[in-house]
């Protein structure tokens, strides 16, 4: 089976097929299915990519996130190469407004096109699925977001965190991720300042994609962007203000950070899902998120808002985000539990069935599954 894109470890998570000894995972980069490799490709540093045609020993295509930079017509050689190679292609539809796009409808017409293609469509709510079927007469699977996080690696970030936090503090995080993409970092911050006034040992935490950060100032890793943090500092009441960077591809040295916030603002503009708040969820960290989307569905799927952590806020109205982190703050409460069905073990088998299932429609090719 191939995997789009590629070797991102999240599509492990979210198919749970990390460890499968049904399956074997191939992983694809959206860019090189039709047939045309990059000129620059380096084979030290292509993630298992084999030269030559990547759909040789393919049975299914399985298009997850990552073709957001391909143009509608690019989105099409790729279905158009997976349909002369007799290679049926499931899709699951994380983004159906992608948050990136200010245009939204770049994104919709790349989505549509691969919906309309697609021998299975998965995606991860019920609120979801509705739209597909409202948009393009779709019925797709709803398979929720299994955790990301073995319980391993929860009680080992969360024993770390106790090293990064003291216990009277209150740690907010701000997940800037690629920043440019979300709110601008400086306009955030100053709509978060009134919720440091008059709380003793609070902390902030500016969480960004290490990359991004790089780019947008321009500065090594090592120093980059004290001077910016040190600004951030004084627009509020903050005790510490610091930068979190993470690696886009290898979480695992910023879970510990996570564990350590009582808070995470997630500041999108435009979003159907995030995997962001299952990282919330596995790490007990109360999301202050934004109402669009389907985040409040994600989040609080079939249980009361008034019982379980996470605060939703309106990103039109300022004073809406200082009154959604106090009350996050103020109101301490457990993470709502993921649906029925969202067991790891369960998610990898509704994602074998649809794989066995595709794989049955692929022309002119045994089934090996």
């Amino acid at each position: 089976m191939a995997v789009l894109p590629a070797a991102h470890p999240a599509v492990r998570r979210i198919t749970g097929l990390g460890s499968s000894d049904h399956i074997e995972l191939l992983p694809v980069r959206p860019g090189v299915v039709n047939g045309e490799p990059p000129p620059d490709t380096d084979p030290d540093t292509s993630d298992g990519i084999s030269d030559g045609d990547p759909l040789d020993h393919v049975d299914v295509a399985h298009v997850h996130f990552g073709y957001d930079y391909l143009e509608p017509e690019s989105v099409a050689e790729v279905v158009g190469h997976l349909g002369r190679n007799g290679v049926p292609m499931v899709l699951t539809v994380h983004d159906i407004v992608y948050p990136t796009d200010q245009d939204a409808l770049p994104h919709r017409s790349r989505t549509g096109a691969l919906v309309q293609a697609a021998a299975k469509v998965l995606t991860l709510t019920e609120v979801a699925a509705q739209e597909l079927w409202v948009r393009w007469g779709v019925e797709a699977l709803v398979v929720p977001h299994p955790r990301l996080l073995s319980e391993l690696e929860i009680s080992a970030a969360v024993r770390a965190a106790k090293h990064l936090r003291g216990d009277e503090d209150t740690v907010v995080g701000v997940l800037l991720e690629r920043m440019g993409e979300n709110l601008e970092g400086p306009e955030l911050l100053d709509l978060l300042a009134p919720a440091a006034a008059g709380r003793r040992g609070a902390h902030l935490r500016i969480v960004v994609e290490a990359q991004a950060w790089r780019d947008a100032c321009g500065e090594d890793r090592e120093s980059g962007g004290h001077h910016l943090v040190a600004e951030l500092a004084a627009e509020g009441d903050w005790e510490s203000v610091r930068l979190v960077r993470y690696e886009a591809l290898d979480l695992k040295l910023v879970l510990a950070e996570f564990a350590a916030l009582d808070v995470c603002v997630l500041p999108y503009r435009f979003a159907t899902h995030s995997t962001w708040l299952e990282l919330c969820r596995d790490l007990g960290v109360a999301p202050v998120l934004p109402a669009v989307g389907f985040l409040r569905e994600q989040w609080f799927d079939r249980c009361d808002p008034a019982d379980h952590s996470g605060e939703v806020y309106d990103p039109r109205d300022p004073g809406s985000l200082t009154w959604a982190v106090r009350s996050a703050i103020d109101e301490p409460r457990a993470a709502p539990p993921r649906v029925e069905g969202a067991d790891p073990r369960t998610v990898m088998a509704a994602h074998e069935q649809v794989y066995r299932s595709a794989a049955r429609t692929r022309k002119a090719t045994p089934d090996r599954l």
